[in-house]
């Protein structure tokens, strides 16, 4: 492939998520805004700041009000975003160190390493917690590919490295796809945090930029205790079909196709 037909390409994918020029800047100007507050937050005085000990345990106490229906999944997120800029990462990360870490599930090639965070208590002992954390270790070449959740909600936030972040609602479902609206394009260094939940940002596609990069996760499943813990759908968004409301139809397709089509590169 020319340059000029790379150049194409991106562009018409750029096209086909519904991310113009001016909506892509837009969605990086909200991203180096975001920053730009965490950056505040971080200059904040040590005495407003949460240790790590403390961070987990607000965790657990919005955990505890999304089960019990006092906040909307929507509002967890919010919560935790809030969350990110009040912990420093480095403590947190230390406090992960002395953490038991189990290796998870090896999966496709393209996958990031994971490996489950048990925070332990004063006596070395497990805690117990409504929330799980995880790890996710990339290398360049590992992609989180879009992919779409039921049933769950989940924070990102990075820890290492940088990563682009592309995002998008769940509309609706319809047979063998989902119909979906890009949401956000951005670039997100250490400290920021990503959410998603049913009600926005469902779907999310990450990709590690310029090295190795980490995302620390907390994640929560089986909100409705009558359906499946969660469930996890690959979709083919730079495949999909524009609607004429600006809305995209893209496919359901295997992790391992998505794996095949969705590299670092893109």
């Amino acid at each position: 492939m020319s340059a000029s037909d790379e150049a194409t390409g991106a562009e018409s994918a750029t096209e086909v998520l519904g991310l113009t020029r001016r909506g892509h800047l837009g969605a990086m100007m909200s991203g180096f805004v975001l920053y730009a507050l965490l950056g505040e937050a971080r200059a904040a005085p040590p005495s407003r700041r949460l240790s790590p000990g403390r961070w987990v345990d607000r965790q657990q106490e919005l955990a505890r009000t999304l089960a019990s229906g006092q906040v909307r999944p929507e509002g967890w997120c919010t919560e935790v975003e809030r969350l990110a800029a009040e912990v420093d990462v480095a403590e947190l990360m230390a406090e992960v160190r002395r953490s038991r870490l189990k290796a998870g599930n090896v999966g496709g090639t393209n996958d990031p390493r994971k490996r489950s965070v048990v925070f332990l208590d004063g006596a070395g002992a497990p805690r117990r917690l409504n929330y799980a954390t995880a790890l996710f270790e990339f290398q360049p070449h590992n992609v989180i590919t879009p992919h779409g959740h039921k049933n769950m909600v989940s924070a990102h936030m990075v820890v290492e490295g940088r990563f682009r972040i592309r995002n998008f609602d769940r509309v609706r479902d319809e047979d063998g796809a989902m119909v979906i609206r890009p949401t956000r394009d951005h670039l997100a260094a250490t400290g920021e945090v990503s959410t998603m939940c049913s009600a926005r940002d469902n779907i999310h596609w990450f990709v590690p930029q310029g090295g190795p990069a980490t995302t620390f996760d907390v994640i929560i499943s089986g909100l409705d205790p009558k359906a499946p813990s969660y469930a996890l759908d690959a979709i083919d968004p730079l495949g999909g079909r524009r609607l004429p409301d600006g809305l995209l139809v893209a496919p359901i397709i295997g992790f391992e196709e998505a794996s095949r089509k969705y590299t670092s590169s893109m």
